[in-house]
């Protein structure tokens, strides 16, 4: 695919999209909307990104024949809620995704009508489809670090004296602690599901705690090194650089041993309009659009193509680029699905001590 800069592209973005919807409805075998028109009703989390989303992924979708409707109820927590909503598409995380596609709430995707190809291969479940890619690396500030530091770095307090600043749960923390300690990242949850990696990792945070300032917020890794409360941090990869420029601080992130994770958009069992739905899907999919939305948001596309469109700044930013992904760990859904309510229970009871 040619490489265009997102400026050049705004022009022909509905131009585009209207063509990609007009090639999927040709198809013999795709799904075809009713001739009346629908409401699409989209169930998005309140938070930072909602709009954004919503106005360059969800709202192209709409046509003279197509509306789109937000549902306010959805928190982005509760299935059960979601259940009881029934909208025809849903944005969930990851360990939502998966609990879902186990119980039959989430309709089984028709990958061959979704240019399967296009997704990045994290971006790709039964039941979803990847709307952004996040990712949680160590941060820093330029001014204190003549080279980047690593997970190694971060624990050598007595070389690098100072607070380090790590997210208040088990999911992200614990993968960290096993990178600091030499694990590689396709041996972290291996070693995760066994109870001397377990111990293992609980052990390499011991070394650190005297040292940790918690963080809950996202926004508040970022603004903490930018005022110097930490002279190391995990932290959402996005917020850094937002963190940086309202600072006035030359702050970056490592990505290499950085954590990703990706938010999906799926299809309820009980959605109203699912042959809509899977229209709306190949909308959001779009490499256009999913480029315009990196850049509104800082946060990574989904689809391989939409990179190839940023800037050269946000590309080296975006933790879907694949020189950052190279060196990235995959958060594992399932296994956190399968394991959150008792390794939370054992982080918190740990911090607390």
């Amino acid at each position: 695919m040619t490489s265009w800069p997102v400026q050049s592209v705004r022009g022909w973005v509905s131009w585009k999209n209207c063509l990609v919807v007009q090639a999927l409805l040709a198809a013999a075998a795709a799904p075809v909307p009713p001739a009346a028109p629908v409401a699409l009703v989209a169930a998005v989390p309140p938070g930072p990104v909602h709009d954004a989303l919503w106005k360059l992924l969800l709202k192209p979708y709409a046509g003279p024949t197509q509306t789109l409707v937000a549902d306010p109820a959805w928190d982005g927590d509760s299935l059960d809620a979601l259940k009881a909503l029934a909208p025809d598409l849903a944005l969930v995380d990851g360990e939502h995704l998966v609990a879902g596609c186990r119980s039959g709430l989430f309709r089984k995707l028709d990958w061959a009508h979704l240019n399967r190809d296009r997704y990045l291969a994290q971006a790709i479940s039964d039941c979803g489809a990847g709307a952004y890619v996040t990712a949680t690396a160590l941060a820093w500030d330029r001014e204190k670090f003549t080279t980047p530091p690593s997970w190694s770095d971060f624990w050598d307090v007595a070389r690098h004296p100072g607070r380090r600043g790590l997210q208040r749960t088990a999911r992200g923390t614990l993968e960290i602690a096993l990178l600091a300690d030499g694990v590689g990242a396709a041996d972290v949850y291996r070693t995760l599901r066994t109870p001397d990696g377990l111990d293992r990792a609980f052990r390499k945070l011991d070394q650190l705690k005297p040292f940790i300032q918690w963080w809950d917020h996202p926004s508040e890794p970022g603004q903490w090194l930018a005022a110097g409360k930490v002279l190391l941090t995990s932290a959402p990869a996005a917020s850094v650089a937002a963190a940086g420029t309202a600072a006035h601080k030359q702050l970056a992130v490592q990505w290499a041993g950085s954590v990703t994770s990706v938010t999906s958009l799926a299809v309820p069992q009980n959605a109203p309009a699912p042959a809509v739905a899977a229209i709306a899907l190949i909308v959001a999919g779009d490499p256009v659009r999913q480029a315009l939305f990196a850049e509104a948001t800082g946060l990574g596309p989904a689809v391989r193509d939409a990179v190839d469109l940023l800037p050269v700044a946000a590309r080296g930013q975006s933790a879907a680029a694949p020189e950052n992904l190279a060196g990235a760990l995959a958060v594992d859904a399932g296994f956190w699905v399968d394991n959150r309510a008792k390794l939370e229970a054992r982080f918190l009871a740990w911090v607390a001590k």
